[in-house]
């Protein structure tokens, strides 16, 4: 589940600007509630600028949220079925493809939860028999690492059994539930991000026409398929496309709850060198 913190967020790059400014807002709108312009999240005054801010949630590709709703949904019965059933020691990992419930809806997807559920039983113990208790340093100096694969429904599962002479006892028996990219995200997420971009940026274009300096902030709140470096290599090749970027684009990385990390791809218009700060997450809105 990804969060969205536009309040915060904006809260966070006016913060960003009055430094590099070196003076105060003086005043701000929110048009995209109070209707006082283009539908930006906030118009803000710093020195002598006013600023267009917008911000948008990043998704590593369409619908990314709602099949991950559907994912936990689906698995979380599995989950709690075999959590605290594994053969010890050794911690486990059922793995899914990206989006499991894509081809299976309803009574179909509900009745693969019980097949899947023999077989991670039946595949946890064939690997607990292949090695059942931890070996010292001496006789497994990389531990164990077991493997099982299968199809079911058209599912491509696989569960992997993992244990270290260094890894302490209390994880024995550990089950946790992942999905895999199996394929190159790379080019659905440019696609996720020009599609961002085009409903963002006639709103801060009109605004750019008014003369205010345009801010686009792009969150990233995924820690297992995202990362800033990805977003940045996006943006670089809808340039290269011929797609106008607004005056100034920070990539927000969220995944932690504090502090937020921010860079700068993109400064006058133009590919930069990302600068990283940190930024602890206001608490307060003051626009």
């Amino acid at each position: 589940m990804m969060d969205k913190n536009e309040e915060r967020i904006c809260e966070a790059i006016i913060r960003l600007l009055e430094t590099r400014v070196g003076k105060a807002r003086s005043g701000s709108t929110r048009p995209e509630k109070d209707h006082s312009g283009p539908p930006v999240e906030v118009r803000v005054t710093i020195g002598e600028r006013r600023y267009a801010i917008e911000h948008t949630l990043v998704e590593p590709f369409e619908n990314f949220i709602q099949i991950g709703n559907r994912f936990s949904k689906f698995v979380g019965e599995i989950l709690d079925a075999l959590k605290g059933t594994m053969p010890g020691p050794g911690i486990y990992q059922l793995s899914f493809p990206m989006d499991p419930t894509a081809e299976h809806k309803g009574a179909a997807l509900a009745a693969l939860r019980q097949p899947i559920i023999d077989w991670v039983h039946k595949a946890a113990e064939e690997m607990f028999h292949e090695c059942p208790k931890a070996e010292s340093r001496d006789r497994q100096p990389y531990g164990y690492n077991g493997k099982r694969e299968i199809e079911i429904g058209g599912l491509h599962l696989i569960l992997v059994r993992s244990m270290h002479w260094a890894r302490s006892t209390k994880y024995d028996g550990f089950f946790d539930i992942a999905r895999r990219a199996d394929d190159n995200l790379e080019p659905a997420r440019q696609a996720r991000i020009k599609t961002a971009l085009t409903k963002k940026l006639p709103k801060l274009l009109i605004c750019g026409g008014e003369g205010d300096v345009t801010v686009l902030v792009l969150e990233n709140s995924d820690i297992a398929l995202t990362h800033p470096g990805l977003i940045a290599e996006a943006l670089e090749n809808l340039i290269a496309q011929g797609v106008a970027m607004p005056d100034q684009v920070f990539i927000a990385d969220t995944t932690l709850p504090r502090p937020w990390d921010f860079y700068q791809p993109i400064t006058d218009g133009a590919l930069t060198i990302m600068e990283h700060i940190e930024i602890e997450p206001p608490q307060e809105i003051g626009y």
